[in-house]
């Protein structure tokens, strides 16, 4: 592979391999490696590295971890499997090119006694990665999500053990990382990736996931019609499809096909997501095209909408064992099998996620089972949603949104001991074109490069948010610091829409809100009181970093935006309507405008009773998201339209309807009820999601209706339960102080526990005793039976008639 960009050069393989001799372990042996695009490191045949982590070519960061574990004495080999992408994916994007340097590379040092260094140089040992064939450039159902397609015949067994002969194979070049101004120093850091840091999170892990149910058909022989695409081969074998029948899973997940032409369907009876797992027993040249999906038909075949990544694997004939090189989603997968005779087949999945600790305690329990199931399905989403980044879903796109992610850190700053994904993701977002604005989606070929000039413009704002956020949880002033002055650029970004009202109008680019169809042509309500949250969450930011003049502007903007804002009250209904257009307020009112403006501060404090009174009210929802309900029965063109090209005009009675905000601006409606003096009403309403319960998902739905059956943006109610119900958070900011105070609303008991920089914080409140337990590592605000008191850290048992 050669260092500098070949236009026609994109998605290579290399395997690299570097042998050497210990007489003795030394106690550490810290191994560095790093790669354009994507790398696996094996030491003795144990994989101890997989990475970098997406980020921006010019921030790129390293693997790090201590090998010494995997040495032995005597003979030991060093194996890196590198992938070169060289076109645009949903988590990568081709790096700027210096005069040596921005195609593929790949660069490792093992530190071992002394100055002993094991490091990439002509030593080391290249194959070229024949035995894989590069996928299209481009896809069609937009996902980004690159094929592997391998034929493993061509590839050695083995390989990576410290016994393998490598004689034969070419010594490695070493790439001469020239540029302007070059000292003629070979080892990184080099142009143009920075000083490659440590990655600043742990290495993802997981369980192995198995199939729970199988069945088979037969199918005509069907040309390769899709030879470099195995999901579309598996989509046009899927068509002359026999009638399938159950057939048994063994022990190890494995199941028999005969010789010929099958398909083989597997049900995991969830979603997952890692590495796919293959073992194959079967004859030399056996064709396995293998894809995953999120839907099946009647006949149990993937729903082609619904499936967007695969595998192709063709067999050695023996040794016949072969794991993903990235990573794929799905609850179903379907294999067609092109074999000349019997096969056994073993599929799984090794899933590959931000590691979440399993302790004895629970972090969520209520008298409500349907909340505690809520609870756990709210983990398990954001927790297949955590790879390298918050993904908004690891079936269709495995993009990292610049909005979404801020419920996946919600959720983890209230549950989860590590919070370094949490502190990584604003970081990794802080990544502003030249006007200020951050693209909708970070790393990723949609939003940027090829499609930088598609942005959502909210979706900036919901990243403020998470800034916020850990100022309240992390207390980091320099990191919060680093990212002052882009959520400044984000917010001065609106400015130029900026009528003499004081009030947003005609902002261009995407303004999603979320997937309800909330009009926002001409001056939109809800975009204004998202703009103002903005500022004022910038005013708190600033003044907490000593930043007197900022908070100043902030605050002026968002009084201004106060006034204005008057326009949009509907005195008849108590209710802000949604827009208005050629001076005229339109009578549409939603969930989201009432919502962002109490959260942004802007209502005053005698409307607030009324508004969380109409934000809780169910009876008057209208429920319209037309793009997802389109593309959910079937229609994808007229869906895909509506997604272009905006809603059409609302259709529900707008005078005494208000529209229903979908999962994810949720996160928006909870806040705005604990804000109006109502935290006692989330955990009614986070009851909702018992619809999707009832449905028998086991991960949450992108939408009310359609879109992913597993996205991290909908799992609000984890958070709430532990933020609003249970009532602790941030009472100062990196929990100098707690919070507590308990809104159980109608649940007889709630107790739980909630991450703090300096432990655990236990909390145990029950309504028919009035009995509050809270064990705490830090200092105490309580709220509890209608009284507050300022505690130290310990234990504490309170009553509602003594506290």
């Amino acid at each position: 592979m050669a260092g500098a960009v070949d236009l026609a050069v994109h998605d290579r393989f290399v395997l690299l391999r570097r042998a050497f001799d210990l007489a003795e372990v030394p106690g550490a042996a810290p191994l560095r490696a790093v790669a354009n695009s994507r790398l696996v490191v094996w030491v003795n045949g144990h994989e101890v590295a997989r990475g970098p982590i997406r980020a921006d070519a010019r921030s790129t960061r390293c693997e790090l971890v201590d090998a010494a574990g995997r040495l032995r004495p005597g003979r030991n080999a060093i194996a890196i499997l590198a992938r070169y992408y060289g076109t645009p994916t949903s988590w990568w994007l081709p790096s700027p090119v210096t005069l040596g340097l921005g195609g593929a590379a790949v660069a490792a040092e093992l530190r071992l006694s002394g100055d002993r260094v094991i490091a990439t140089d002509e030593r080391w040992r290249a194959l070229a990665g024949d035995a894989w064939t590069p996928g299209p450039r481009s896809f069609e159902d937009g996902t980004g999500f690159p094929r592997e397609m391998v034929d493993a015949r061509q590839l050695p067994a083995g390989w990576t053990a410290p016994d393998f002969d490598d004689a034969a194979w070419p010594r490695a070049t070493p790439i001469d990382p020239r540029n302007d101004g070059y000292l003629g120093i070979l080892e990184p850091p080099s142009d143009p990736y920075g000083p490659l840091p440590p990655r600043p999170i742990p290495q993802l892990s997981g369980d192995v996931r198995r199939p729970v149910a199988a069945a088979l058909s037969a199918a005509a022989t069907v040309p390769a019609t899709a030879a470099d695409d195995p999901v579309a081969q598996v989509i046009a074998d899927q068509r002359t499809a026999a009638a399938s029948r159950r057939v048994a899973l063994a022990a190890d997940g494995s199941v028999e096909v005969p010789g010929g032409t099958h398909l083989v369907a597997l049900d995991f009876g969830e979603t997952v997501a890692g590495m796919l797992r293959l073992g194959v027993e079967a004859p030399a040249g056996t064709r396995i095209d293998i894809a995953l999906g999120e839907e099946v038909d009647d006949a149990g075949l993937l729903v082609p909408a619904f499936a967007h990544a695969g595998l192709r694997y063709v067999a050695r004939g023996d040794d016949d064992d072969h794991e993903s090189f990235d990573p794929l989603g799905g609850r179903h997968a379907v294999a067609a099998i092109r074999a000349e005779g019997p096969v056994r087949l073993r599929v799984a999945v090794r899933e590959r996620l931000f590691p979440r600790a399993r302790g004895s305690s629970t972090p969520f329990r209520c008298s409500d089972e349907l909340l505690n199931e809520v609870f756990a399905i709210g983990l398990r989403t954001v927790e297949l949603c955590s790879q390298d980044a918050y993904i908004d879903c690891p079936t269709r796109e495995a993009r990292a949104w610049t909005g979404d992610f801020v419920v996946h850190q919600s959720v983890h700053l209230a549950t989860a001991g590590d919070w370094s994904l949490a502190r990584w993701h604003p970081v990794l977002a802080d990544a502003p074109r030249s006007d200020g604005m951050l693209p909708m989606a970070v790393c990723s070929n949609l939003g940027g490069g090829p499609l930088e000039g598609s942005y959502i413009p909210d979706w900036a704002l919901h990243w403020i948010r998470a800034v916020h956020n850990l100022m309240r949880y992390a207390g980091d002033r320099d990191l919060v610091a680093s990212l002052l002055a882009s959520c400044e650029r984000v917010l001065r970004w609106f400015l130029p829409y900026r009528g003499p009202d004081g009030l947003l109008a005609e902002v261009p680019g995407w303004v999603l809100i979320d997937w309800s169809a909330v009009p926002v042509a001409g001056t939109s309500a809800a975009l204004n009181a998202l703009w103002a949250r903005g500022l004022r969450d910038f005013e708190e930011l600033a003044e907490w970093l000593g930043d007197g003049h900022r908070a100043s502007w902030a605050r002026g903007l968002r009084r201004d935006v106060a006034t204005g804002f008057e326009v949009f009250w509907d005195p008849r209904r108590a209710l802000y309507r949604d827009h208005r257009v050629a001076g005229s307020v339109r009578p549409a009112a939603s969930r989201h405008a009432n919502a962002a403006a109490i959260c942004a501060g802007i209502v005053p404090a005698a409307r607030l009773p009324g508004l969380a009174s109409i934000l809780a009210d169910r009876r008057h929802l209208a429920h319209s998201a037309p793009a997802f309900e389109r593309l959910g029965s079937g229609h994808l063109e007229a869906g895909a339209d509506l997604v272009a090209h905006g809603n059409p005009e609302p259709t529900w009675d707008q005078e005494t309807r208000i529209l229903e905000a979908q999962p994810f601006f949720r996160y928006v409606v909870h806040d705005a009820l604990a804000e109006a003096g109502r935290a006692d009403l989330v955990a009614d309403a986070c009851r909702d999601w018992g619809a999707f319960v009832r449905a028998g998902e086991r991960s949450w739905p992108e939408t009310w209706v359609g879109g992913s059956h597993c996205h991290g943006w909908s799992a609000t109610p984890t958070r709430d339960l532990i933020v609003h119900t249970l009532g602790v958070q941030p009472a100062e900011p990196g929990f100098a102080r707690a919070r507590v105070a308990p809104a159980l609303g109608d649940l007889a008991w709630a107790e739980g526990t909630a991450p703090t920089p300096r432990g655990p914080l236990r909390v145990r409140a029950d309504a028919g005793s009035g009995r509050l337990a809270i064990d705490s590592p830090v200092p105490l605000d309580v709220a509890w039976g209608g009284a507050r008191r300022q505690l130290g850290p310990g234990r504490h048992e309170l009553s509602a008639a003594t506290s």
